[in-house]
């Protein structure tokens, strides 16, 4: 019967001395739920115009210069140009035509002989998206 008390009092003494092995049970985080509904910020999506398509010509002679609309895949969607020839001496003519046809030349007549350095075209498309379709250096 000693030995069974002087067991307890060993089996006693070793839990105090090296402590409880076990981890005690973690309880998960308290996450609190807002009582009212949360609106998030609208997102901004953003449409990217894809680049346009369309054909043009660029010659010059000895007193013009002619520019040639040629269709191309978005040629259905074109509704105008904006035809700019800065000319070598600085020096600029612009012109902006509406519905631009296909096949017809656009002439610029110079008084003496044709100096012209380049030629800019801006086309405006049905949606309202303008793009630089041609940039002829001469």
């Amino acid at each position: 019967m000693r030995c069974v008390y002087w067991t307890c009092i060993l089996v006693f003494v070793l839990i105090i001395t090296c402590g409880c092995l076990q981890a005690a049970p973690s309880t998960p985080p308290v996450v609190q739920t807002p009582t009212e509904p949360v609106t998030l910020p609208t997102s901004v999506t953003t449409i990217m115009n894809v680049q346009k398509q369309v054909n043009f010509t660029v010659t010059e002679s000895k007193t013009m210069v002619n520019v040639t609309y040629e269709g191309g895949p978005d040629a259905a969607d074109l509704q105008s140009i904006n035809i700019r020839i800065m000319n070598q001496d600085g020096t600029q003519f612009p012109r902006t035509i509406d519905n631009p046809v296909i096949g017809v030349p656009y002439l610029f007549t110079y008084r003496g002989n044709a100096n012209a350095k380049y030629v800019n075209i801006v086309g405006t498309f049905t949606n309202g998206y303008q793009q630089t379709v041609l940039m002829y250096y001469m």
